[in-house]
């Protein structure tokens, strides 16, 4: 192992935050997403294509998303960014708790905790200037339900030396 290469065992009993909600979705709201192609990354990829490529074809995606969003109003990309999340149920995150939580109080016991970790975690990756940041990296602890954050030491953008 060097600086820059590491390895990461991965830790029993512990989930993903984006596997516990997409295992949430009822089965009506997963045709919807998956065989009809409305789910909320195609969608937004759709859009940016279908709204730059038709302009300035380009086979560059840094290009065509920096050019896109320069170009774009903020009317229009409020717009298409409520379509895009109109297609996600409101209380998801909320299904995925109620699914693993054994009482009511257990239930308001693990939403208090995530609101918690959460706003903590959000907070000191601002600060530290942590920019890689998504819900597979968000992992929880299945036995106490403990939140557990994976994060990329290496890529630090300041330096303190």
């Amino acid at each position: 192992m060097s600086s820059k290469l590491g390895m990461i065992e991965w830790l029993d009993n512990t989930r993903q935050l984006k596997d516990l909600i997409e295992e949430s979705y009822n089965d009506n709201e997963l045709d919807i997403i998956t065989n009809q192609g409305q789910h909320p990354r195609k969608l937004y990829q759709d859009y940016a294509i279908n709204t730059y490529q038709k302009a300035k074809p380009t086979a560059n995606n840094t290009v065509m998303y920096t050019e896109l969003f320069l170009s774009l109003k903020k009317a229009q990309v409020q717009e298409e960014f409520n379509h895009i999340q109109s297609v996600i149920p409101v209380d998801l995150l909320r299904r995925a708790y109620h699914k693993i939580a054994n009482s009511h109080e257990d239930f308001y016991t693990l939403r208090r905790q995530f609101i918690t970790s959460y706003a903590v975690l959000c907070t000191s990756q601002y600060i530290f200037g942590i920019d890689d940041r998504h819900q597979s990296k968000y992992v929880k602890y299945s036995r106490d339900w403990i939140q557990v954050y994976l994060i990329n030491l290496h890529k630090r953008p300041y330096s303190y030396e």
